[in-house]
């Protein structure tokens, strides 16, 4: 799929963004379903685009399937994510819009909700190329070395 974008010469359709993984049976919603004790795997809808690095997950919530809206999955991941390579930011959107480039060339990852009182997003900002297996590899490293996690990691 990199070869399909970085092609100069690639079709019209992969100089926009697209969704995959429609059929709902993406290579890592069993993984999401174990890693996070869910009953059920969860809506995940990927978006691919033409940009180098950065990654943003998005996951819709329902009130009437957690027992939360917005406000009160915010005040837990503010609580949990409240420092450390993954973060909980408050309203970090530009002017109404998150781009998924953001953290391009970082090593940390935020971590945000919105919606309202029945509709949630929780959305995750990170570089797939840093956050991903090489950034974690160093971070546990360190953890196990007893060195600050972020020690050789490019964070913001």
């Amino acid at each position: 799929m990199i070869a399909d974008y970085e092609d100069p010469g690639r079709a019209g359709e992969l100089r926009a963004p697209r969704l995959y993984g429609l059929t709902q049976t993406h290579k890592h919603l069993p993984e999401m379903k174990a890693v996070c004790g869910l009953e059920n795997a969860p809506v995940f809808l990927p978006v691919v685009s033409s940009y180098y690095a950065g990654m943003e997950v998005t996951v819709p919530l329902r009130r009437a399937d957690t027992g939360a809206g917005a406000e009160e999955i915010a005040a837990v991941y503010r609580e949990y994510y409240a420092k450390g390579l993954v973060r909980y930011a408050d309203g970090p959107d530009e002017g109404g819009f998150l781009s998924a480039g953001k953290f391009s060339g970082r090593d940390d990852m935020e971590l945000s909700v919105w919606g309202d009182g029945d509709r949630v997003l929780a959305v995750a900002r990170f570089d797939n190329l840093g956050k991903g297996a090489s950034g974690s590899a160093i971070q546990n490293m360190n953890i196990v070395l007893g060195l600050p996690e972020d020690t050789g990691l490019t964070v913001g």
